[in-house]
């Protein structure tokens, strides 16, 4: 699954990371709190949020400009996420995630832990992984996860999290 999962969604990932570097801080902030790619098209795992929520989270996010362009790590820049939204209605932990990843992106920072949150919580508790946490550092992955870059992991966990345990989670 891990040669599958390089194979086939590597590439993607560090495409979109790599439009984000290239854009104006302002322009990074402004595609990732509206959850917009390369073509100006939604995520699609953000998908189910609404236009009043992202545009919410873009002034919250925008007003913290400043204190983005100095954060030293993706850690900093999760925390002004989580901080900044966590009153806006309908955005929770992958958006916070989500945004954070593609802000430090244009700085150039990647997260070192592996963050869990809806679908990664499930994948890393199927695959053994102590999920009491809201992070899992990459010294405690099973050894087979290890080519994976810790972004990578949390996007390996969820798109395979039907794949670990014979347990198939079903939307309701």
């Amino acid at each position: 699954m891990v040669r599958e999962f390089i194979d086939t969604y590597r590439l993607g990932e560090r495409d979109e990371l790599a439009f984000f570097k290239e854009l104006s801080p302002e322009q990074a902030l402004e595609f990732a709190a509206l959850a917009k790619d390369s073509r100006g098209k939604r995520f699609s795992h953000q998908r189910r949020l609404t236009r009043e929520s992202l545009q919410q989270g873009k002034q919250a996010i925008m007003s913290m400009l400043g204190a983005f362009q100095k954060a030293t790590s993706f850690d900093e820049v999760l925390k002004g996420v989580r901080d900044v939204t966590s009153k806006v209605h309908g955005l929770g932990e992958l958006y916070a995630y989500d945004t954070a990843l593609r802000i430090s992106a244009n700085k150039g920072h990647e997260p070192t832990l592996v963050y869990l949150h809806a679908g990664t919580r499930v994948g890393a508790k199927r695959l053994g992984i102590p999920t009491n946490r809201d992070y899992v550092p990459m010294t405690e992955l099973p050894e087979a996860l290890m080519p994976l870059k810790a972004h990578e992991v949390e996007s390996f966990l969820c798109i395979y999290k039907n794949h670990f345990g014979g347990v198939v989670e079903r939307r309701a």
